[in-house]
C-alpha cells in the first residue's frame, strides 16, 4: 500500500515539476545557450531530488522506525546544498547564468514541495 502511495505521489509531483521545467525552457531559451543550460540543469537536479525525496518521505511515513526523520533530514539537506552550490557553480559563467540557476532551482523545488505539503495535509500518505 505504501509503495503505491509513493508512486502516486511521484507521478503527481513529477507532473508539476515537468510543467515548471517547460516554463524554464521557454523563459531561458531566448536568452542563450549558457542561460538555457544553467536553468535546465538546476531545474533537473532539484526536480529529481524533490520527486525522489518526497516519494521516499511518503513511503517512510507512518512506519515505527526512524526512517521518516532520516528521509526528512536528507531531503532538506540535499535541497539546501543545491541552493548554495548551484549559484556558486554558475558564478564564473556570469550573472545571467546565476539568475538562470536560481530560476531553475525554484522551478524544480516549488512543484514537488507544494505536492508534498498538500499530500501530507490531506492525508494522502496514509491512503
Amino acid at each position: 500500500m505504501k509503495r503505491g502511495a509513493a508512486s502516486r505521489y511521484a507521478l503527481a509531483s513529477g507532473a508539476g515539476a515537468l510543467v515548471a521545467g517547460l516554463v524554464v525552457l521557454f523563459v531561458a531559451a531566448p536568452r542563450g545557450q549558457v542561460t538555457l543550460a544553467a536553468g535546465l540543469a538546476a531545474w533537473l537536479v532539484t526536480s529529481l531530488a524533490g520527486v525522489a525525496g518526497g516519494a521516499w518521505l511518503v513511503f517512510r511515513h507512518g512506519r515505527p522506525d526512524s526512517g521518516f526523520p532520516l528521509a526528512l533530514a536528507a531531503c532538506m539537506g540535499l535541497r539546501l546544498i543545491l541552493f548554495v552550490a548551484g549559484p556558486l557553480a554558475a558564478a564564473p559563467l556570469g550573472s545571467e547564468a546565476v539568475w538562470a540557476v536560481l530560476g531553475g532551482l525554484f522551478a524544480g523545488y516549488l512543484p514537488p514541495q507544494a505536492t508534498e505539503v498538500l499530500w501530507f495535509a490531506r492525508g494522502g500518505a496514509s491512503a
